[in-house]
């Protein structure tokens, strides 16, 4: 029997108690080193994953900005998370020992860094099984999950962006998300945090980079207030976020950007690095996915995740060979020739990728229906 199998068919089958969840991140998180840091003011802002959000890349740094200490434990995202986005960045480390991540969060108030080496290995374990087994989208095991890289850290003040939507691991709408999300705010007070979760409509593209590098560049966007206005209405939604984990303040963009360059040089990158990558991702986006007929657009984010993860290559590390870039939002009326994306990915694949990509677009004389849903906060 594999050593998570009673605990994983207990989820799937009856549930578990608050309790036994919580003692479940406990022992995931003591699996490997913990971070002590007595009384700092500590938070962080998770996800339930999906694509096109890119809460755990910019909420860090603001969190920073406003007076908080990040120690940040995260997994490679499906199609891109904050860490390894992070992680494409030429010299930046995302393996560290307990002592290396203190010495960066004693330099620049945030370190981020990959479970499953030094910290929650038996989370990353879990993870592997979870996979195997079709037991991905388990509430209890994701609340699990998500609050043993927690207690791993150290981090007092919880957010979870929770992203609805039929992909999502805390249900497929809001009535479900609700419940899991109370859930998980219970079993945090439990382990002595204190949380909040961030419910988001996740049924629709966020912003329009869709990748690591393609979020890696709008990182580099963001820092500079070179962003369009749909990646703004993001950065806005972020900001809202860190407002609603740390407490009401103004978004400052330059010590948010100060405090994202000190970190990418505190892990072992420089800035020079970062933003020569990120420009080098704009560059290669040179070609573009046109409409074919007249009407509105349609995106079907689930087969554009698989289809972009699908691209990204094998090789080692956190594989970057592939990613798009939104041109027209849901809803958009375009004409014939006009470009609905743009495409990054080896000339070999480019074929195979666009058809897939097409495969996930919808052009029609339908509108797109009601708007999203506004960001709703659930602590109770």
């Amino acid at each position: 029997m594999h050593r998570f199998e009673k605990v994983v068919r207990t989820a799937v089958l009856d549930g578990l108690q608050l309790e036994q969840i919580a003692e479940l991140a406990f022992q995931l998180a003591a699996s490997g080193s913990q971070l002590n840091l007595g009384d700092a003011t500590t938070a962080d802002i998770a996800s339930t994953g999906g694509p096109t959000s890119l809460s755990t890349l910019l909420c860090p740094p603001m969190l920073v900005a406003t007076g908080w200490l990040v120690p940040k434990l995260g997994v490679p995202g499906r199609p891109a998370g904050g860490i390894d986005v992070l992680g494409t960045i030429p010299g930046y480390r995302t393996a560290l020992d307990a002592a290396a991540a203190c010495r960066v969060l004693a330099d620049c108030n945030y370190v981020h860094v990959d479970a499953g080496g030094t910290f929650a290995p038996a989370d990353a374990a879990l993870f592997r099984y979870r996979q195997q087994v079709g037991a991905q989208a388990v509430p209890d095991l994701a609340i699990a999950s998500l609050l043993s890289k927690k207690v791993a850290m150290g981090v007092k003040r919880v957010g979870l962006e929770v992203r609805v939507a039929g992909h999502g691991n805390f249900g497929s709408d809001f009535s479900e998300a609700r419940q899991a999300s109370r859930k998980f705010c219970e079993v945090a007070r439990i382990l002595g945090m204190e949380p909040v979760c961030l419910l988001t409509d996740a049924s629709r593209p966020f912003q329009p980079f869709v990748g690591r590098g393609e979020a890696l560049l709008a990182l580099k966007l963001v820092l500079d207030g070179d962003e369009n206005a749909w990646l703004a209405e993001h950065v806005e939604a972020c900001a809202s976020m860190v407002s609603a984990v740390g407490g009401p303040a103004e978004f400052d963009r330059r010590a948010m950007s100060k405090a994202a360059i000190r970190n990418i040089e505190a892990q072992g990158g420089t800035e020079h690095a970062f933003r020569e990558y990120a420009d080098e991702i704009a560059v290669r986006h040179n070609r573009p996915l046109v409409a074919d007929t007249t009407g509105h657009v349609r995106y079907d984010l689930h087969k554009l995740r698989t289809a972009v993860m699908r691209a990204q290559g094998t090789s080692p590390g956190y594989p970057d060979d592939a990613g798009l870039i939104l041109r027209a939002r849901p809803g958009d009326h375009v004409e014939p020739g006009e470009e609905l994306l743009s495409i990054r990915c080896p000339e070999a694949a480019r074929r195979t990728f666009e058809a897939a990509l097409r495969s996930g677009i919808t052009i029609d004389a339908t509108p797109t229906g009601s708007p999203p849903v506004a960001m709703e906060c659930v602590n109770v």
